[in-house]
């Protein structure tokens, strides 16, 4: 039983850590999702709005951790997953407060101005082979070792352990089963590259697209290990808590360096993006049927969303989750 709510603790102490940092996690000129002075989140006001949000979602994690425990104890099918909803509500709850006080008493009014540059056109900056051919190539390379050795993979091996350490799903010696993993870490490698394609083409330059593109370029090494351990886990003995610390360390290193990024004064873009707060609803969904932008940067966290308004956004936003939906679907089978 302490296992298992050892595992339903640890993804709420991630969820709850990344929350505390999450005001932090936007471009200048932004605070709670809201227009701002510059020199506002570091000002008294400031100061005390971030005290006070960070508070309640202490608050919430506090009230979430004492639920969590009681659910592993009463009703342990519920997992991690219905504490880390009630979390992420009722932050986003507190969120969604802030900003509508910033909003009101300091947020900025500024006219919305078009803007276009009179000098030539730039190159359009695109996506690196040299950066994104290597996972491919431990893919092909891992799939040929299988085949290599296929006669000394078991009939039956395991793919899925549960919190008590015993295995609880199996996979047998055929297509499906030895190369599933492999399968769908190609398809979530093109899905990087794919978001980053339509990113370089349906959004306005600008730092966050920069910084978006190459974590994405930079995500497909953490991915693709994960799925080659998992893929040679039949024929060698390797520890899964090594690709994970491996995957973490990734994406904190990748999101460091993200903020450092977007936050630094040289990165404010030349044309920014719309500035006024009405398109924003509830500070998180962009809503402007008078930009032609399928994509614009968020206003809080790192990457974008889709302009709500465009009727090409709800095209992208179907394909996107049907492309996701194939390697559950793959692994399913």
């Amino acid at each position: 039983m302490k296992l298992e709510i050892l595992f339903i603790v640890l993804p709420l102490a991630l969820v709850a850590i990344i929350f505390q940092f999450v005001p932090l996690l936007t471009r200048r000129g932004i605070f709670f999702s809201a227009t701002v002075d510059p020199e506002f989140p570091q000002s008294a006001d400031g100061r005390r709005l971030l005290r006070s949000y960070r508070l309640q979602a202490a608050l919430w994690t506090v009230l979430t951790f004492a639920l969590a425990a009681l659910s592993a104890t009463t009703r342990p099918a519920f997992g991690a997953s219905l504490p880390v909803l009630l979390l992420v509500a009722g932050i986003g709850f507190s969120y969604w407060l802030k900003f509508r006080e910033v909003h009101e008493r300091y947020g900025l009014r500024r006219p919305e101005v078009r803007e276009a540059s009179l000098s030539p056109a730039e190159e359009t900056a695109s996506i690196r082979p040299w950066l994104v051919i290597p996972p491919f190539v431990a893919i092909a390379a891992a799939a040929f070792y299988l085949n290599a050795h296929w006669s000394q993979i078991p009939h039956q091996f395991p793919v899925h352990w549960g919190v008590n350490g015993q295995p609880n799903r199996w996979a047998s010696r055929d297509f499906a089963g030895v190369y599933g993993p492999l399968l769908t870490a190609t398809i979530m490698d093109l899905l990087c590259l794919g978001f980053a394609w339509a990113l370089l083409r349906m959004s306005r330059k600008s730092m966050m697209r920069y910084v978006t593109v190459r974590m994405l370029e930079v995500l497909l090494y953490p991915l693709t290990l994960t799925f080659v351990v998992v893929s040679l886990l039949p024929l060698m003995r390797i520890p899964l808590w090594l690709a994970a610390v491996v995957l973490f360390a990734f994406i904190a290193g990748i999101f460091f360096w993200s903020y450092r990024k977007i936050t630094a004064p040289s990165g404010l873009d030349e044309v920014p993006e719309p500035q006024n707060d009405s398109y924003w609803k509830a500070g998180v969904f962009y809503y402007n049927p008078h930009d032609p932008a399928i994509f614009v940067s968020k206003r809080v966290g790192i990457g974008y969303t889709v302009n709500f308004a465009n009727k090409m956004s709800w095209v992208v936003l179907v394909g996107i989750l049907l492309i996701a939906l194939l390697p559950a679907l793959l692994m399913r089978k």
